[in-house]
């Protein structure tokens, strides 16, 4: 059996398609989108008709239940504020049917291949679509979040930052982001986990995409907030980049990085040295273990109030590896009982 999760894709048709294709030609058996399938790119409409043509599960994810009006959370609850105007945006774009269904969407879904050795995917976590979990929270958060679940193999999103680790005797991994990564690389990813006799494998693959029609798309079609949404494309990582990266393959059994990934943006120096980029947001602390996404929320509001410049450097596409793939395989005998690869596909898009 072959699951391809693709989750946070938030309207990014092109990132969307280009992701697509790729599982396309991996011919999986099944196909899952988990959950933030809309909100913050600049085709809902269209992205949410991709995903339910090509997925066999949709799954919900929060930002999908703050467009269905199932509840609100941050600033999305504001009468008057962009996010409040981006919500309302993207409702119209969906049309009231689709905008409906995504409240009704399923909260997870399970693959078994046989028993005892179940796949369970979810957004965020299973049990809840806000609560993140961040490769560097300790095995004791982790255990206190996902000791009630019976499953071999745990696929999720919301973070944006893909990654994968075992707990005892379950494998974990974070497959996003398909639409608006934050781990440093601009190209979406999306997971592939293969059952064998030896347990479920894991790879989380990476694709190129024209990015640039992504980031004139929300200043074409004047999507409320488009000057921060692409700066935090553009951006694609968290104020606290190195230890969640460091953390993220500390747990996948890879070195430290020697270089920014194939897909990181011109701007992104290699991990410990200082890298440029715009001030972090006066007020903002360093966030605590699993507080990565709140704390974000907080740095965008400081941002929306800022005279964010036009962006002058957006890549037409984002850049390829060296070769088909950048071939970051795990052996084996590192006790985790599956590999991850970041793979690209043998043409751009």
């Amino acid at each position: 059996m072959r699951v391809a999760v693709l989750a946070d894709i938030h309207g990014n048709l092109p990132a969307c398609e280009a992701v697509l294709e790729d599982i396309k030609r991996q011919s999986p058996d099944f196909i899952v989108a988990a959950g933030d399938l809309c909100l913050r790119g600049a085709w809902p409409r269209e992205t949410f008709e991709l995903l339910d043509d090509a997925c066999d599960d949709l799954l919900m994810g929060n930002t999908d239940c703050y467009l269905a009006g199932n509840y609100l959370s941050g600033a999305y609850r504001e009468r008057d504020h962009w996010k409040t105007n981006l919500l309302e945006w993207s409702r119209d774009q969906l049309g009231a049917a689709k905008t409906a269904r995504l409240g009704q969407l399923a909260f997870s879904v399970r693959y078994s291949p046989r028993k005892g050795q179940d796949l369970f995917v979810c957004h965020a976590n299973p049990r809840n679509l806000e609560d993140s979990l961040e490769p560097t929270l300790d095995d004791h958060t982790l255990r206190r979040l996902l000791g009630h679940l019976d499953a071999a193999a745990l696929a999720f999103g919301h973070l944006h930052f893909p990654y994968r680790r075992r707990l005892g005797r379950m494998v974990i991994a974070d497959v996003a982001s398909a639409g608006i990564p934050r781990d440093g690389d601009l190209r979406p990813a999306w997971g592939l986990f293969t059952w064998t006799p030896r347990g479920w494998r894991v790879q989380i693959r990476r694709v190129r995409y024209a990015v640039r029609r992504a980031t004139s798309g929300l200043q074409e079609r004047k999507v409320p907030g488009a000057s921060l949404l692409i700066h935090k494309m553009l951006e694609c990582r968290y104020r606290h980049h190195e230890l969640m990266a460091q953390a993220a393959r500390r747990h996948s059994g890879l070195p430290p990085y020697l270089k920014p990934p194939p897909g990181a943006p011109a701007h992104l120096r290699p991990l410990g040295q200082t890298a440029p980029a715009l001030p972090p947001p006066p007020g903002i602390e360093q966030p605590a273990p699993g507080d990565a996404t709140r704390a974000d929320e907080a740095a965008d509001e400081v941002l929306a109030r800022l005279n964010l410049p036009a962006p002058t450097d957006v890549p037409a596409e984002t850049e390829a590896g060296s070769g088909e793939s950048s071939g970051e395989t795990h052996d084996p005998t590192n006790g985790l009982g599956s590999d991850v690869g970041e793979a690209e596909p043998e043409t751009g898009t």
